[in-house]
């Protein structure tokens, strides 16, 4: 039988290649066979997948006590952002997730699922991951990220996040916010649009018996202070951001526009977790097989973006030769 450590080192190693040649590999110093795929499969049914997400959250507390870290102003910059993830097809996904056809014709369904992510995009950290249902909202996911924020943190958040509920909460927490704002759902970023100012303090307050103000718990504030921006790019194109940062002096509009590009760091964790880790060619086809999987390469993206960031590039140094006229030569 396969112990528990063997089994998450194997899983934090597993390549794309087929599972066969996987543990073949993995095991060739050992003196006896390599374990089945039976075998390796009767394993992992009795291993959680949170022993992943205690790994992922036990290095980043480690790191964060114990290392320095990149900031920006004080801050830890965070985003929050959704995606989706195909999963393989096997009758054991049914209780958590769903079916769903896509294209123009939509004959085939895949099984499908929704993921989020709390992510450093200063240091290429995953703090806080999530996979549910592809019914799930982001907004649900966003809301199960926010007990891992902590005072001092600064979080941005792509136009489809932006609401009353999320401004009254952050603000309560005190935690600092960046939004893109959607240009036709809020009144005044349309009245912003239709100024000639580029930059303003409002204050917004949710309608009482709405059903945001339900969701809004009772010891939080309704009513918050933010301050929109507004860019107007070279073609004509028209940005308004909210945020928590209200001093002009200190933060500048500029600045402000200039943090929110640093948003797209998440999107980038995203292509590193489908595109070079290839997660969607999980080891296996069961519910426990996802979630090991999805859990695991989230780890492994923490943990080697905080190994790498004590490294510092080595410099070549140039080398004198002498050539058959004994000039020195540099190369």
């Amino acid at each position: 039988l396969l112990s528990f450590e063997t089994l998450v080192l194997f899983l934090l190693q597993k390549t794309n290649a087929s599972l066969s040649v996987c543990l073949s590999y993995f095991f060739n110093d050992s003196t006896s066979f390599p374990p089945t795929k039976s075998a390796l499969s009767q394993a992992r049914i009795s291993m959680c997948f949170k022993v992943f997400k205690r790994l992922n959250l036990w290095v980043c507390q480690v790191f964060y006590s114990q290392m320095k870290y990149k900031k920006w102003k004080g801050f830890r910059i965070l985003a929050i952002d959704g995606s989706t993830l195909r999963l393989p097809n096997h009758h054991s996904l049914e209780g958590k997730f769903s079916k769903h056809a896509f294209g123009a014709k939509r004959t085939v369904e895949h099984w499908m699922s929704r993921i989020s992510f709390l992510y450093d995009v200063l240091n290429n950290t995953v703090i806080d991951a999530q996979i549910e249902g592809f019914d799930t909202s982001e907004a649900t996911l966003c809301d199960q990220h926010l007990g891992f924020l902590r005072k001092g943190d600064l979080v941005m958040f792509d136009r489809y996040y932006a609401s009353h509920y999320l401004f009254s909460v952050l603000t309560h927490k005190h935690i600092h916010f960046l939004f893109r704002m959607r240009d036709h759902s809020w009144k005044c970023v349309k009245e912003l649009i239709a100024s000639k100012s580029t930059d303003e303090i409002v204050d917004l307050e949710v309608y009482p018996y709405s059903k945001v103000a339900k969701k809004i718990p009772g010891n939080v504030a309704r009513k918050v202070r933010v301050r929109l921006i507004k860019q107007v790019s070279r073609s004509g194109e028209i940005r308004v951001y909210a945020t928590s940062l209200l001093d002009e002096n200190q933060y500048s509009k500029r600045c402000i526009i200039n943090l929110y590009k640093k948003r797209w760091g998440v999107e980038e964790a995203y292509k590193i977790l489908k595109a070079r880790l290839d997660v969607v060619h999980f080891s296996g086809k069961t519910i426990q097989a996802v979630q090991q999987d999805f859990y695991a390469k989230v780890f492994l993206i923490s943990l080697t973006a905080i190994l790498k960031t004590d490294i510092k590039p080595v410099l070549k140094t140039k080398e004198k030769t002498q050539n058959k006229e004994k000039r020195i030569l540099i190369i």
